[in-house]
Order: structure tokens, then sequence, then C-alpha cells
């Protein structure tokens, strides 16, 4: 298992060749096989090849490792598909390991017996990769050079919604899934915010109640609610994207 992780950090690092700061592509590689040999000592890491995953019609990204409960995606594949500059991908992944650390912490105190969990951190796996890319909006330096850091991670499929709906099209993605989100929850939690009036911020009745304020459906089904959540962007008669 040890050289098919050795294959692909070799993979990872000539893919961020021209991205690679402080170290050579040795030293970057052999971070991210001891990045993958500390995750494989929690849950066994297996590769996957020729599978991908959907991005919500927003494109697709091939599957990578498999492990019990976790199927994982490359960041930075995501990242490519979406249009998203590595670095915003990157620090969106960074501020979601660190909730998850202090969720892992919390659990861990309550449990009370002295364990450190790693449940909670599994859907974020940091490979250690030390990038740099260009930046427009970043200050300039000291030789005028816009750039941010980079790294890049595994992430859970079960973690591609929140990404998707952090991404530069997430208000798209969030458009299109609200229907199959109102049909979800409305299994939730079935007829019981049916009597409860639905009120403007003023506190107006509206007429309604809060079951179909808050679960709305626009008026589909949930089979047609789903395949409008896995629509990707569609374009108006304007051309632009709704």
């Amino acid at each position: 298992m040890t050289s098919i992780h050795t294959r692909f950090a070799t993979r990872l690092v000539a893919k961020h060749d021209a991205l690679l700061l402080n170290d050579g592509p040795d030293e970057q590689a052999s971070r991210v096989l001891q990045a993958l040999q500390r995750a494989s000592t929690v849950t066994a890491l297996t590769p996957v090849a020729d599978t991908e995953v959907d991005l919500a019609g927003f494109g697709t990204a091939p599957i990578v490792y498999a492990s019990e409960g976790h199927d994982y995606v490359l960041l930075s594949d995501v990242a490519d598909a979406l249009g998203w500059p590595l670095h915003k991908a990157d620090a969106w992944a960074r501020l979601e390991h660190g909730f998850a650390i202090k969720d892992q912490r919390d659990r861990d105190e309550e449990r009370g017996d002295g364990r450190l969990g790693w449940d909670l951190l599994l859907d974020y796996i940091d490979l250690h990769l030390d990038l740099v890319q260009d930046d427009p909006e970043a200050r300039p330096d000291a030789g005028g050079r816009r750039w941010s850091f980079a790294g890049d991670w595994l992430v859970s499929t079960d973690r591609l919604p929140l990404l998707l709906a952090c991404s530069p099209w997430g208000q798209e993605f969030v458009n299109n899934a609200l229907p199959a989100f109102g049909h979800a929850m409305r299994e939730v939690w079935g007829d019981k915010l049916k009597d409860i009036p639905a009120v403007t911020v003023d506190g107006t009745p509206t007429g309604g109640n809060a079951f179909d304020d808050l679960f709305s459906t626009d008026g589909l089904t949930k089979g047609e609610a789903l395949r409008r959540a896995r629509r990707g962007p569609t374009l108006d008669e304007d051309g632009g994207t709704r």
C-alpha cells in the first residue's frame, strides 16, 4: 500500500510543480506520503480509479481514495472543475478543518474517558503541500508580485454540498437545491409546523404557515426537485445564470 501512496504523492507533486514553495518535489512528496500514512493508521485508504462524482451539474471530479464510510476527492480537482482558485479552496478547507477539530475536541471531552477521537476529522485530510499561487486580489510583496499560500486536501464526498455552497457557484447551487431541501425537511418534520402561522419581519401574518414557508418545494415533485438540484448552471433568456 505504501508504494501506491508513493505513486499518488509523486503524481500530485508533479501536478503542482509550478506552485511548489520552499521545498522541492522530493521533500513535498515525502510530506504527502507521511500524511497518507498517518491517516491510514486511523482508516484504511484504498486507491480508487475510473470513478467520478458529479458536482451537482457544475462539473465532475475523480474519486481518488475510499475508506470505510468515506469516498475522497482531491480538493484541487474540485477547484479546477469549479473554476475556483486553489488558494481560496484551501482557505475554505482549513476553516472547516478547524471547526471539525473543535467539534471533535468537544465530543471527546463530553465522552470523558480521555480518548481522542477521529471520526469528525476524517472529512478533511491535509496533504501538507506548501504551494504559492498568483492572486490578483492579494497585496503586492516587496517585489510587486501578488500571491497567496495554498495547499491540497483529500475531502470526503459527504462535504461536497457544503463545498459547493461556499464555492463561486454557491448561490446557483443553493437556489437549485432548495426545493429538494424542502422535500427532505418535510419528511423529517411531518405536519408538525402546519399549525404555526407564518409572519413577516414586522410580525404581520402572511396567511400561510411555517411548514410551507420554511420548506418550500416550488410546487415540484420530489423527483423534479432532485433533478433540479443536480442541474448545475442554467442560462436564462439574457444569457446569464439563474
